[in-house]
């Protein structure tokens, strides 16, 4: 946070001392106003996500994690859905989405947004989902980057 909130962007401009920045999130904006939190959610699905096609013909774009219910209400936020959150075993949460309107936003997000690229394998399972997608029936209708 401090090299962000100091705009350094050089390696030899960091200061031998950084000081701490302790930063509590007590509501979903706190992750909403940070400013790389669209680029923190491209690194989180690189790490962390899923896309895939379930057996029925559902595209589907997952994210989970340990429990952090406002980040994971942040992200419901974010991508503008009221898909409920899922706890699996008490330990994770899960987000996940699958319905034309929710793919998307997902697909806006990741190919139209102007936000850092997935990389790596990550980025050939999205390459993949969306020629999956755009050859399904239900999916085919969406709006594709031109590029993928």
């Amino acid at each position: 946070m401090f090299l962000f909130k100091n705009n350094i962007s050089l390696y030899s401009k960091i200061p031998e001392i950084i000081p701490s920045i302790t930063q509590v999130f007590n509501k979903v904006e706190d992750f909403i106003d940070l400013p790389f939190f669209n680029n923190w959610i491209v690194g989180f699905t690189i790490a962390e996500g899923s896309f895939f096609v379930k057996s029925n013909n559902d595209g589907c774009f997952q994210l989970r994690q340990r429990l952090e219910v406002l980040l994971f209400q942040a992200l419901k936020l974010k991508f503008q859905t009221n898909r409920k959150i899922s706890i699996e075993r008490d330990l994770y949460l899960q987000f996940s989405v699958s319905s034309k309107a929710d793919i998307q936003k997902v697909i806006n997000f990741f190919s139209y947004s102007g936000n850092h690229s997935l990389l790596g394998y990550q980025m050939i399972r999205y390459e993949n989902w969306l020629r999956n997608l755009r050859s399904s029936k239900r999916y085919s209708d969406l709006i594709y980057s031109i590029n993928k």
